[in-house]
């Protein structure tokens, strides 16, 4: 009887993981995780491509207005998956309240509720996190809504799609071909805390 009862159970986790992988986002607005910049030529603006600071295993590219958003970027490796796209993030043309709840509802009807909420206590921003998965490893969905004064985070609604276990392979594909130098650091000049603080 237990045996019969774990094959069971087995199965229906089986059949519950198969559900819940085909149920994985890999696509917004016809952009694509896993796919070559290529397939995306007329979306990008090419002369903006750049490595973030000190994450030289990524390139960051802009994308040009689409409708219905109001530009974003696309990620690309730059090591193992050279100029294949590992994260996304849209800005939507409605910066409403509104927008974003709807955004959210569709969001937790697709995907269930989110893994994770990082909004700040005074309701200017809101962030709702999914972390899901899928055969070819994890994929994460970030929802945003900001509605505050600080210029280091994007005003309105956007969303972020990638697939953080490949941006890390490609941080240590490019530690493992570009190891760090050997340096001596300069010798502190001041002794005590006085090194440490402005004077």
């Amino acid at each position: 009887m237990k045996r019969v009862f774990f094959l069971s159970f087995a199965i229906l986790l089986l059949f519950a993981s198969s559900a819940f992988a085909a149920n994985a986002p890999e696509s917004i607005a016809g952009i694509t995780i896993g796919q070559n910049i290529s397939t995306i030529r007329s979306f990008l603006d090419d002369d903006s491509m750049r490595s973030p600071w000190q994450e030289e295993f990524i390139k960051r590219i802009a994308l040009k207005e689409l409708e219905g958003y109001k530009g974003g970027y696309v990620v690309i490796g730059d090591c193992s998956r050279k100029n294949i796209i590992l994260r996304m993030k849209l800005k939507y043309s409605d910066n409403s309240l509104s927008f974003f709840d709807t955004l959210y509802s569709k969001l937790e009807k697709r995907f269930g509720k989110p893994n994770d909420w990082r909004g700040n206590p005074f309701g200017t921003l809101k962030v709702w996190k999914w972390s899901l998965k899928d055969p070819s490893g994890n994929i994460s969905v970030i929802l945003q809504h900001f509605s505050g004064d600080d210029d280091s985070i994007t005003n309105g609604n956007t969303i972020r799609l990638s697939r953080p276990s490949w941006i890390e392979e490609e941080r240590a594909c490019w530690d493992a071909a570009n190891p760090e130098p050997d340096e001596t650091p300069i010798p502190a000049k001041m002794k005590g805390m006085s090194w440490y603080l402005p004077y």
